[in-house]
Formats: structure tokens, C-alpha cells, sequence
């Protein structure tokens, strides 16, 4: 490691011959089941390297000649990442993107809390195809979700391009909620053949979108049979999932699984 702080040039120097590849930095207890999950969910080569805390990243930034692209800063408590560390990595790293990836306790934070200003912000259950989506824009040299300008309604969201992916759904779409309207809002977006399904044994659907609460027993039954009647891919809708109801939607059955509210493009590319 250097002994001294490496100059602007010398970072220059090292972001030309690592322009092939991403440099992601981890920051925070990425160790922990939920922000775990998110990562096996993606593959380890998401991050160059990880710092289990801000001063240590700051350090590795400054005395290690790392250029980050973007930092991922995991934050499981509410008030776990402060103002002030946020403000020093973005003047040690002042091109990088921070994205805040908030756990479960920090449900609710945007109406009683106070996240940090200047970051874009994730919940661990979002990163996985908000990461593949923007991971691939940018290896073919596309703009990614990262790098969307902070004021932008949807910042950070481009999660999908229709000219990219070239979305094609694989034919009739059976969506089993209990509100009529939530299926005709999904049955409007996917502009193809959709079903309302009734969960009367004689389903015949190559995709289903399957729209519940917080997965207790009967919805856990009801997600289970909906899935044995579809033939393809079923994305299930919950609302504030928890990691143990990841693993039993997708024990169900379910190929993929979206917290409400969700980015409709995302759940049509799930079904892709």
C-alpha cells in the first residue's frame, strides 16, 4: 500500500488502463443475510473490493489509487450511513456514484427518517436486476442506471430498454389478484394476451404474474397452486418482502420476486 495519498494524474492513469472493466467498491456489513442475498443473487464479481466501513473505503480510495465508478454502501439501519461519510467519499471519489442500498429496517425511512442527500437509493431486494440491467447498458457502452442525473423522477431506475433487451413475451399471461384493477393495470402494460386467473384448475398460460401481501400461509398455498398451473415463468408482487418470504415464493414456485411498488419494465423483462 502507498504511504502517501496517490496525486489526480497517477488516479487518471490507473482509470485509462481499467477502462475494460468496472470498478465497483462495497462499503458496510455486505456480510449480513439480506444484502448477502442480494449479492449471490448477482455473483461476487459485482464489486472490485470491500471496506467494511466508510473510513476504510476513504483510505483505500485515497491511499490505494482506486478510481471508483460506483460505490454501494450498505445501510441496515436507518442512520447507519451519515451526511458527513457520504460527503468525504464524494471528495475523494467525486466522478463515482453512490447508491445507498437500504436493508429492511429501513422501511419507511423516506417518510420518518433522514437519508443521506446526493446518492441514489435501492432496497436490498431492488439491486440484483436493477444491477444486471445496468451492468449490461454499460459493457456495450450505454449510459447505465447509475449514471441517470440525480433530478430525474425515475433516478437511477433505467433499470430496461426495450431497443436493448428486444422484450418479447412468451404468449398468454395469466395475473391472479384479488383486485380486478390491479390485473387491468398489468394487463394494460403487457400489451399482449392476459388472463385474470381464478384459480379454478383449468389455467392454460405460458407466464403469470401472481399479485399478494406479505406471503402468510394461505397466500403461500394460493402462490404455490398458481404456479403448478402456469407452464413458464411466474413473477410473484409482495409487499415489503422479507428475506425468508424470497426463499419460500421462490421454494413456491416463483421464478422471480418484486416489492410493490415496483418498475413494471422490470417485472416485463422477468417474464422475457
Amino acid at each position: 500500500m502507498s504511504t502517501t495519498p496517490a496525486t489526480p494524474e497517477d488516479k487518471l492513469h490507473r482509470l485509462g488502463a481499467r477502462h475494460s472493466q468496472l470498478t465497483s467498491l462495497a462499503v458496510g456489513p455486505w456480510h449480513t443475510a439480506e444484502f448477502a442475498t442480494a449479492v449471490a443473487n448477482v455473483g461476487e464479481e459485482i464489486f472490485l473490493q470491500h471496506y467494511p466501513d466508510v473510513e476504510q473505503a476513504c483510505n483505500g480510495i485515497a491511499y490505494e489509487e482506486i478510481v471508483p465508478e460506483l460505490i454501494l454502501v450498505a445501510q441496515s439501519l436507518p442512520g447507519a450511513v451519515r451526511q458527513h461519510e457520504v460527503d468525504r467519499l464524494q471528495q475523494l471519489a467525486p466522478l463515482a456514484r453512490i447508491v445507498v442500498v437500504a436493508g429492511t429496517w429501513c422501511e419507511g425511512e423516506l417518510r420518518t427518517g433522514r437519508p443521506p442527500n446526493g446518492v441514489l437509493r435501492l432496497y436490498w431486494y431492488e439491486l440484483a436486476t436493477w444491477w444486471q440491467a445496468a451492468q449490461r447498458r454499460w459493457s456495450i457502452g450505454l449510459c447505465p442506471a447509475w449514471s441517470a442525473p440525480l433530478d430525474h423522477p425515475q433516478a437511477g431506475r433505467f433499470a430496461i430498454d426495450s431497443t436493448i433487451d428486444g422484450l418479447s413475451l412468451p404468449g398468454v399471461v395469466a395475473i391472479d389478484s384479488a383486485d380486478y384493477a390491479v390485473f387491468e393495470c398489468l394487463a394494460d402494460a403487457l400489451g399482449a394476451s392476459a388472463i385474470w386467473a381464478r384459480n379454478d384448475g383449468s389455467l392454460r398460460a405460458a407466464a403469470g404474474i401472481w399479485d399478494g401481501g406479505q406471503l402468510n400461509d394461505l397466500e403461500l398455498h394460493k402462490l404455490t397452486h398458481f404456479c403448478r398451473q402456469v407452464t413458464g415463468p411466474v413473477v410473484a408482487l409482495l409487499d415489503f418482502p422479507r428475506v425468508e418470504h424470497f426463499a419460500a415464493a421462490r421454494a413456491a414456485g416463483a421464478a422471480a420476486v418484486f416489492a410493490k411498488p415496483y418498475v413494471i419494465e422490470e417485472v416485463l423483462a422477468a417474464l422475457n
